[in-house]
């Protein structure tokens, strides 16, 4: 009698709970104006594309790919890859962009470009267990158009949490950390690369969500995603220090950021991370967002480009441009959106 008590007891809970759970969900997504000025379509994947790159000069896209869903429910995925969407072609074709290296459980990724054309891509490659392994940063470089060799791997102790990274040379970049929230953590720390060391340049972050550099490679951007805000700092460009010039309020959690041909920064934002959180706990749609920030400007402008409940693609982590298209990837959703913007 006791068992079955408990039972029924148990049951009533979980009913309440996911009740709950539902009217919570609908609450924070009541006022969902949905908006975009133009149309897209969709791209189907092997997994999510959490980050993007673009190689402008090529017309070729990078994408970070992996069944992220499947690991945040506790599963064995397949290992990832990083994609290469070409844009020339009608729809966009997808490939592989990798000819060999490492299993990859791949997080945000960088390209970089050195003056006489070499290419160099940066990838956070994840441990299958993330409680016990350590990140990495996988070095590959081109060896022809838009397909990579491995080079090198990177550890440090000093990478505990990589979410994102920006690189600024050939074997120089910096990495973005997320806060472990079970620890009730609130800062976190941005780790330097200088070709030979590691170091600390940063331990005020308020969970790195996603970072970029300026074409001159002289102003950084740091997604702050906990404070609902974009950091731009300077950085010396000698030994890769740091300083802060201001912090530009967004109302909504960065996450990665993507420096348009403009200079503007185009932020895929998490616009109710309740909803967020309910995506991944009951699979329910997350909105996604992409905003667009002038930081030419003395009082940054800052416009909402896209803005979707989650019915088109849920739980959008980025925004990337290429003259008038936008293309729009996920944590979790198997696709990417190729959008074509009016009047852009």
């Amino acid at each position: 009698m006791i068992k079955k008590a408990l039972l029924i007891s148990l049951t009533i809970i979980i009913i309440i709970c996911v009740f709950f759970g539902l009217w919570l969900y609908s609450a924070v997504n009541k006022d969902i104006k949905e908006h975009f000025t133009g149309s897209c379509s969709e791209i189907p994947l092997d997994g999510s594309a959490e980050d993007i790159q673009i190689d402008r000069a090529r017309g070729l896209a990078y994408l970070s790919i992996f069944d992220r869903m499947a690991t945040a429910k506790g599963n064995v995925a397949e290992p990832g890859t990083i994609a290469r969407l070409d844009l020339n072609t009608n729809p966009p074709e997808v490939t592989s962009a990798l000819n060999n290296g490492p299993s990859l459980h791949p997080h945000g990724l960088s390209l970089f470009t050195e003056e006489k054309g070499q290419r160099h891509l940066f990838v956070i490659n994840h441990p299958d267990d993330r409680s016990t392994g350590k990140d990495a940063i996988e070095h590959y470089v081109e060896f022809t158009p838009g397909v990579y060799n491995h080079m090198e791997t990177y550890k440090s102790p000093l990478i505990t949490r990589a979410n994102d990274m920006v690189a600024v040379g050939p074997q120089q970049f910096y990495v973005a950390q997320d806060v472990d929230r079970s620890s009730g953590e609130t800062l976190t720390e941005l780790i330097y690369f200088d070709g030979e060391n590691f170091s600390v340049v940063a331990d005020d972050i308020q969970s790195g969500g996603g970072i970029n550099v300026s074409a001159d490679n002289s102003t950084l951007y740091i997604a702050e995603t906990n404070g609902k805000a974009v950091r731009v700092a300077k950085r010396n460009q000698i030994d890769g220090s740091i300083e802060t010039i201001r912090s530009i309020n967004l109302g909504t959690s960065p996450d990665n950021i993507d420096v348009a041909e403009d200079g503007s920064l185009w932020i895929g934002a998490h616009s109710n991370v309740v909803a967020l959180a309910m995506h991944f706990i009951m699979g329910a749609n997350a909105p996604s967002q992409i905003l667009r920030v002038d930081v030419t400007a003395e009082e940054p402008a800052i416009e909402e480009v896209y803005l979707n409940a989650g019915g088109q693609i849920s739980a959008g982590s980025g925004g990337a441009t290429l003259g008038q298209q936008l293309l729009i990837g996920s944590i979790t959703a198997k696709k990417v959106l190729v959008c074509e913007m009016e009047g852009a």
